[in-house]
């Protein structure tokens, strides 16, 4: 089974925020013109580690 790299130290591998809304709160923010200007994140892969191969 390929693994994946560990986080540099100090570093969170999972993107997070804590909510202060409600479900309800959240959806209400997303409206039609809100969607339509949302860009979408840039998603920032970690960087290869060795190969399985490789590590034998």
């Amino acid at each position: 089974m390929r693994q994946s790299p560990k986080p540099e130290p100090g570093e969170d591998p999972v993107s997070h925020i804590d909510l202060s809304q409600s479900p309800e709160e959240v959806l209400e923010y997303w409206t039609e013109e809100r969607m339509a200007e949302a860009k979408p994140r840039e998603i920032q892969l970690p960087k290869p580690g060795p190969r399985q191969e490789d590590q034998d």
